[in-house]
């Protein structure tokens, strides 16, 4: 009896396709605002009210508040974003990272860290940012923060890049064997494994 067909799973999309947080890094969610990085990639950053919902689940704004970035400033977010994508990949691959990377993200700190300011709060001090919700250094100053202090505590060690041919995502592997492959095993580990079945199969 003739066999039909396998229907060939899908090997472009991720079902990744839209913002999650699973870098494990304020940084690295800051860096997975792309889908199918690797493939037919997809931008997430569409406009001001998506940036404004990133920044909602990330918690760097409360839920009803609303950015109030320009057309500029979104367009400065994803320079800095593929910076620190420049800077993270080679990490996550076990690669050198360029001076060039290195020189980059040292110039958004000087940028931002005037801002940077210690106040008076209850019960203590703590870190603030003295600036305007409108501004860009809003949002970039935790991101960058957040970025220097994965390189400097020496969690960087256990940054990884999804397996999935075409996803490309970065997270932080914290898992007891530090095997972890995938961004998320229902997403692009099922992917895998379902082209794995179909290939077998026609092998077969």
């Amino acid at each position: 009896m003739l066999m039909g067909k396998l229907p060939m799973p899908s090997e472009s999309v991720p079902r990744t396709h839209d913002f999650q947080s699973i870098g494990g890094n304020l940084a690295l969610d800051f860096i997975n605002t792309v889908g199918n990085r690797l493939g037919s990639s997809r931008e997430y950053l569409t406009s001001v009210a998506e940036v404004t919902r990133w920044a909602r689940l990330v918690r760097l704004i409360p839920k009803r508040r609303v950015l109030s970035i320009t057309g500029s400033h979104l367009a400065l977010l994803i320079v800095v974003r593929e910076e620190l994508y420049e800077l993270f990949r080679p990490v996550a691959t076990g690669s050198q990272v360029s001076p060039t990377s290195l020189e980059r993200l040292n110039r958004r700190l000087r940028e931002v860290s005037p801002r940077h300011q210690i106040v008076r709060g209850v019960g203590g001090f703590r870190w603030t940012w003295d600036t305007d919700i409108s501004r860009p250094e809003y949002l970039l100053g935790p991101v960058l923060l957040d970025a220097v202090d994965l390189l400097t505590s020496g969690r960087f060690a256990k940054i990884r890049q999804c397996s999935d041919e075409a996803c490309g995502w970065l997270f932080l592997d914290r898992s007891q064997a530090g095997k972890r492959r995938w961004c998320r095993m229902a997403d692009c580990g099922n992917r895998y494994k379902a082209r794995r079945y179909y290939r077998r199969k026609q092998a077969g």
